[in-house]
């Protein structure tokens, strides 16, 4: 099983009541975080199907960087941030 840090920033925190948790995976790979998000937020679920489906603007990071594939295997301690686009003016 591996450990990883997921932090939800601005209005994504709203939807899925916290702004940090930490979740324990069997599926160690993005997508399986992305699944269980999925399953356990329900508020987030539509969300969530979006960046499964590849046409979310929804920024995700892996350890600060952005993930090339939802098949990256996640390592005990990372930290994965959701974040909508920021738009300023």
């Amino acid at each position: 099983m591996v450990k990883v840090r997921v932090k939800y920033f601005l209005w994504l925190a709203d939807k899925a009541g916290c702004s940090l948790e930490e979740i324990l995976l069997d599926n160690s790979t993005l997508f399986g975080l992305m699944e269980h998000i999925k399953a356990s937020r329900p508020k987030l679920s539509k969300i969530i199907e979006s960046i499964l489906q590849g046409s979310s603007e929804i920024i995700v990071l892996v350890n600060n960087s952005s993930p090339r594939t939802l098949n990256l295997e996640l390592k005990d301690g990372d930290e994965v941030v959701l974040m909508p686009p920021v738009s300023g003016g």
